[in-house]
């Protein structure tokens, strides 16, 4: 045989062997993109569990501890009613409501869906005492907290809807 037609042989023997090799591993690199995509929505669905439960968990502290739910259902009428033993307890339930609620903005649970969020502050701001707050403080937080703004803006126009007025500069 001809040097030349081995050495031709050799290279096509070479060429078809890289090609089985990077085929095979353009298959593993699909095979693992779809385990990244499994292990992504699982990610996803846990943040959503994790978020649900705490929120539950948050509520539930108010419905089973009367002196909260009392001190709640008394702001109501306005945090001005509240004394102070009552205020500090209603100010730190509502910071752990909002917190809980940037937290879950900012990991993007629920894929950061408005209606979602917007139904969450609905809950959050449904008493007087609640939109004091809002005004007076966490709008703020949040400024400082969520930097897109678009949290703030979902709170404000629950809090205009619900208040019937635009929130107060």
């Amino acid at each position: 045989m001809d040097t030349e037609l081995i050495v031709a042989v050799a290279q096509i023997a070479t060429g078809m062997a890289t090609l089985i090799v990077a085929l095979f591993l353009a298959g593993q690199l699909l095979l693992q993109r779809r385990q990244l995509d499994i292990a992504h929505q699982d990610s996803v669905r846990e943040l959503g569990f994790t978020a649900r439960a705490r929120q539950e968990e948050v509520t539930l502290a108010r419905l089973t501890d009367e002196s909260l739910l009392n001190t709640y259902l008394k702001a109501d009428d306005g945090i001005s009613v509240l004394k102070p033993a009552e205020l500090h307890k209603f100010v730190s339930y509502m910071r752990l409501l909002y917190m809980q609620t940037i937290n879950d903005w900012l990991l993007g649970a629920y894929e950061n869906n408005p209606s979602f969020f917007k139904g969450r502050l609905r809950i959050i701001l449904n008493t007087v005492g609640a939109r004091e707050f809002y005004v007076t403080e966490m709008r703020n937080t949040m400024n400082y907290l969520e930097a897109s703004g678009e949290l703030k803006s979902l709170g404000d126009t629950v809090y205009e809807e619900l208040e019937g007025s635009p929130v107060p500069a």
